[in-house]
């Protein structure tokens, strides 16, 4: 409920989104898969075919600020912790959207 009232400050709805596990399937369908951490990552290129680990990145690498690798969990960040939180996403966002649009652009050049 908190993450839904800061995002819904933000103008942002997420009251319909659900998480579920990644499951083996994941690493030959998606392209990318985003890790908030370091711990998550490294769960997700252990588990994964070698073939697929340049698409397991951290979501935090298409931030500006590279001095923060991980995203924090928020549960435990007291009132603001959310906040932040959503901070680090918008700007990791911004990048992987510029990083997306980069591919588009090289791959129609083809």
């Amino acid at each position: 409920s908190r993450a839904v009232a800061a995002a819904a400050r933000r103008g942002i709805d997420l009251r319909r989104l659900r998480a579920r596990q990644v499951c083996d399937e994941d690493f030959e369908r998606f392209d990318l898969i985003l890790a908030m951490d370091r711990l998550n990552h490294a769960t997700l290129v252990d588990r994964a075919p070698v073939e697929f680990h340049q698409r397991i990145r951290l979501f935090m690498e298409f931030a500006g600020d590279r001095a923060v690798e991980d995203v924090p969990d928020p549960y435990y960040g007291g009132p603001l912790g959310f906040e932040q939180v959503l901070d680090l996403a918008g700007e990791a966002a911004a990048g992987l959207l510029d990083e997306v649009l980069k591919r588009m652009e090289t791959r129609r050049r083809r």
